[in-house]
């Protein structure tokens, strides 16, 4: 791997783990030094490592270079503003263990989504600073304009500070009320993984394993132990077994109707099943309990031929009735046009673009394609296509995108 390659791997990997880190040990009114500094460690890596030898513990280094960044702008500030510098930061012992960081991330989630903040800033703020997310690719997960998440995550890091959040876990009651976003985060932060809105991968497995690790550390835990978490991490689980089938050996990627089902990962299926058992025990309903339940139908199915559609389309209709978005309402849309054809398929997309919901995302305008193409509309179902490439900003996708719409006819 190239010294840029791995630098960028490590932003991506340790960016969350580092800021997180840093914080509790400087304190939340410290957070934007903490994100600064840890950029500048990460260039003086980039502008190092390539003369010299990688770090046996690259992590380490990076955690080391910010931290004394941290320090001396603490220092420089005490001297020009009479700022104080945190107590006993110079005589604080590093503890640089996976248990210590993944306690550090998971007190960060749990303040990230403090009461105070409206919880589209606990979403953003946790997903930039956790996840490493860049505004493109939040706008992306959350359907907003970059102008609107980086306007609030500004807001939020503000909002952050002035209300001098503790990075510690909450009491028991406090932790059940904060339970659902944290979980709703991780969710996010697993689908930019499975599938990446920008850069050259169509799967950035480490964010995947990354949100996959924190809701263990969940499960760990008896109070956040429940069928939501345990329905997601089968969810997770599930999805996480198609990886090797996704992408081809040059990682473009591959319909779930074309893909050699002989590569899905079936321990991973396995511990799915069991995780999506005890989510079901207790009889609640839940949305990752039926988006869970819809991956496990595909999981169990020997082809693509094969698939309990409407089952599926029953699961959908259960989702909408419990979570209504024009997102469930759309990939009911494509599972209704297995079922009924794509005469009613169509028409239930045409009734969503009217809502003007979707007239940034490049899904829909494949979908579309894909329908039009179906009832002998190309020229109709080209042009969707071209609207979709244009909107896609992951490589690979466009990549795969325009040689659908290169080969249509």
């Amino acid at each position: 791997m190239q010294t840029s390659q791995l630098v960028d791997h490590f932003f991506r990997t340790e960016y969350g783990k580092a800021v997180s880190h840093l914080t509790s040990r400087f304190g939340s009114s410290h957070l934007e030094l903490a994100e600064d500094s840890v950029q500048e460690a990460l260039i003086k890596a980039m502008q190092t490592w390539p003369y010299s030898q990688i770090p046996d513990n690259p992590t380490g280094w990076i955690l080391r270079v910010a931290r004394n960044k941290m320090i001396d702008q603490l220092r420089r500030d005490q001297k020009t503003n009479n700022q104080e510098v945190p107590e006993r930061v110079e005589e604080m012992k590093e503890d640089l263990s996976l248990e210590s960081i993944n306690d550090d991330m998971v007190r960060m989630m749990f303040a990230c989504c403090h009461p105070t903040l409206s919880q589209e800033y606990q979403i953003i703020l946790t997903l930039k600073i956790l996840g490493g997310l860049s505004v493109r690719e939040i706008s992306s997960s959350l359907l907003k304009k970059e102008e609107t998440v980086a306007k609030a995550y500004t807001r939020a890091k503000k909002k952050f500070k002035k209300e001098e959040i503790k990075l510690i876990l909450p009491p028991a009651h406090e932790i059940e009320k904060r339970l659902e976003i944290v979980l709703k985060i991780i969710y996010l932060l697993f689908n930019e993984g499975y599938k990446s809105a920008e850069g050259e991968s169509l799967i950035r497995k480490d964010l995947c394993e990354d949100a996959i690790r924190l809701n263990s550390v969940l499960l760990e835990s008896e109070i956040c132990n429940t069928p939501s978490a345990n329905a997601l991490m089968a969810l997770m689980l599930f999805h996480s077994s198609r990886f090797d089938a996704r992408v081809d050996q040059k990682g473009n990627a591959i319909s779930l109707e074309d893909q050699d089902r002989s590569k899905w990962d079936q321990e991973l299926i396995q511990r799915g099943l069991r995780f999506l058992d005890a989510a079901s025990e207790e009889g609640a309903m839940n949305e990752y309990l039926i988006q869970a339940a819809i991956s496990a139908t595909h999981c169990r199915a020997a082809n693509f031929e094969e698939t309990d559609w409407k089952n599926i389309l029953s699961l959908y209709d259960l989702q909408l009735q419990l979570t209504p978005s024009p997102i469930v309402e759309l990939n009911r849309a494509v599972v209704l046009e297995k079922v009924h054809g794509p005469l009613l398929g169509l028409k239930e997309v045409e009734r969503l673009e009217a809502t003007q919901f979707f007239e940034e995302y490049y899904l829909f305008y494949a979908i579309k394609s894909e329908m039009l193409h179906k009832i002998g509309n190309t020229e109709e179902a080209k042009a969707a296509l071209e609207i979709a490439v244009e909107l896609t900003k992951n490589e690979r996708e466009k990549e795969y995108l325009t040689h659908k719409l290169n080969t249509l006819d």
